[in-house]
């Protein structure tokens, strides 16, 4: 018999946990509608000496000028970008569509910087301005941290990961959106350190899906030259509308490699990505609807593979929306190490652990049903607890979690686990 465990005051963890990045694109008049990137792979950045003017933002003992080295390596690791960056006396963003194509971060608490974010507001870490021309082309981007934010390098209670935010808002200065895979450096959703429990974690190192993204934009880094491959989709109508939708693409070992959401006429595109056969799904309206497994693709580097498919799935009766630890539920990705036992929370509406097979499609990630447990959160909000055991050979990356019932439909969480050594 599977137990019932009951949680009230857990509930208010929704509000307060889950805090958020931002971003603006400014396109030039009359712009195209394309992927934004710089025309150039090399690209030069000020910093702003308001981030070492002993500002009170960070905690003593900060590495700034590492943390934003390192996430320019990030990225400079995987895709065929070059990045420098030079001190500067500047200390505003430029004003919207008045860019002055110097990109700059900066944390300064200018009337420009500190009108970006609502007063005394702690919640978005930070906001990036890009500009770009009416060719689509990223002409500058100004990083602005959060003034009334704090930041650390060593997971401080209440502060962000400095390294962590610049390593996601580097990502936008690079033309990349935001993802809806939870375990992305590029997810939107972000959590302060050590308020919600140990396998919340701020995300560093650059999922599958970043690193195709950021390729698919500048192209592999040197000694990678052989990747990548594309694949463009199309899903036909049925008696669902498709707009809103999530695709994502799969790896034999069940990590994420690619994810958007599709328009109403139901096409996609990924690049960036490397050899290999993958899964397609599609999950209805994003996280936590309707899933379907639409089949395989494979793809081989310098080439194009076309995929076509008919969705047919029927609703599911119940909804994923959340993931967690200690019974506490967030909408952002949970660390796990590999060769690590940990109990998991997933959260949503009508969840029976009687009546759900939970799963993942790696071998190396796997859910104990036998330890399925009914929480009972708050009205409207069902949970199920597991153990979830990560084999030590799991590679890093965003993997998913699934519910399905006997009679076949299922939902997602994307990329719900974020594996980490």
């Amino acid at each position: 018999m599977r137990s019932i465990i009951r949680y009230f005051a857990a509930f208010l963890v929704f509000a307060a946990a889950t805090s958020s990045f931002a971003s603006e694109f400014e396109a030039g008049a009359g712009a195209k509608v394309v992927p934004a990137r710089w025309r150039s792979d090399r690209i030069n950045i000020a910093i702003s000496r308001s981030l070492f003017a002993g500002a009170s933002n960070f905690k003593p003992g900060t590495d700034i000028e590492r943390a934003i080295n390192n996430a320019i390596l990030r990225w400079e690791s995987v895709a065929n970008v070059h990045i420098s960056f030079v001190e500067s006396k500047r200390r505003d963003a430029s004003p919207a569509n008045r860019g002055d194509g110097e990109s700059l971060i900066t944390i300064a608490q200018t009337s420009e910087n500190l009108a970006l974010f609502p007063p005394g507001d702690t919640s978005t870490s930070a906001k990036t301005r890009v500009f770009t021309d009416r060719n689509g082309f990223v002409t500058e981007a100004d990083i602005v941290l959060n003034p009334y934010a704090a930041f650390s390098s060593d997971g401080s209670f209440a502060t962000y990961d400095l390294e962590g935010v610049l390593t996601h808002e580097i990502g936008h200065l690079l033309g990349l959106r935001h993802s809806q895979i939870m375990g992305s450096v590029m997810h939107g959703n972000v959590d302060i350190n050590s308020t919600i429990g140990p396998g919340f974690a701020f995300r560093k190192a650059l999922s599958a899906e970043d690193i195709a993204a950021v390729r698919s934009l500048y192209g592999p880094s040197a000694g990678n030259e052989l990747c990548c491959g594309r694949v463009a989709g199309k899903l036909a109508s049925s008696e669902f509308s498709l707009a809103g939708s999530l695709v994502l693409l799969e790896d034999k070992d069940g990590e994420i490699a690619a994810g958007t959401r599709i328009e109403n006429g139901g096409e996609f595109v990924f690049g960036g990505l490397s050899d290999g056969t993958y899964s397609v799904l599609i999950a209805r309206e994003g996280v936590g609807t309707l899933a379907e497994d639409l089949g395989t693709i494979s793809v081989e580097s310098g080439t194009l593979a076309r995929f076509e498919a008919k969705p047919s799935a029927i609703p599911a009766p119940f909804e994923l929306a959340y993931v967690g630890v200690d019974g506490l539920l967030s909408t952002s990705a949970v660390k796990l190490r590999p060769g690590s036992t940990n109990l998991m929370t997933i959260g949503g509406r009508g969840l029976d652990a009687a009546r759900l097979a939970i799963f993942t499609s790696s071998p190396l990630v796997r859910i104990d049903e036998t330890t399925l447990t009914d929480l009972d959160y708050a009205e409207n909000v069902s949970a199920i607890r597991f153990q979830i055991n990560v084999d030590e050979k799991a590679l890093s990356g965003a993997y998913s979690i699934f519910a399905q019932l006997p009679t076949g439909e299922f939902a997602v969480l994307p990329g719900a686990i974020s594996v980490a050594r």
